[in-house]
């Protein structure tokens, strides 16, 4: 991490794939993921980091125009509340949110509204048959 930080701030660009809080670890639980290690050195080094994987509204346009689609036209399937299904929706996506993975019940009181809530992927199938 004083590395990252010595290069920040000496002028380095602090580029994140994410900034997820935390992740799911096969039967070990959730682990910490790389968000707070950016949200760290923004703190630190008072740069805001270039995140260039979820949530990035970029980073979903360029998902949907490789599949040659419009944005209205995808739905984005995830267990991550704020990078999955936020993230989703603010580029124009729809979402569902999937109740396997990270997913806990916390996620379902916050100020985030998912297009549909899954018990698992397999029930997707009765949405679209």
């Amino acid at each position: 991490m004083n590395r990252a930080f010595r290069a920040l701030m000496q002028g380095a660009t602090l580029i994140a794939a994410a900034k997820n809080r935390y992740f799911k670890e096969g039967d070990a639980g959730l682990s910490l993921d790389a968000g707070g290690f950016v949200a760290a050195l923004e703190y630190a080094t008072g740069k805001e980091a270039l995140v260039i994987g979820k949530p990035s509204s970029t980073f979903y346009h360029l998902a949907v125009s490789s599949m040659g689609l419009d944005a209205e036209e995808v739905l984005m399937v995830g267990d991550d509340i704020e990078a999955d299904i936020k993230g989703a929706q603010d580029a124009g996506l729809q979402a569902a949110l999937v109740k396997t993975g990270k997913f806990t019940e916390n996620d379902l009181h916050k100020s985030i509204t998912p297009n549909l809530i899954l018990e698992d992927v397999t029930v997707l199938a009765r949405y679209f048959t």
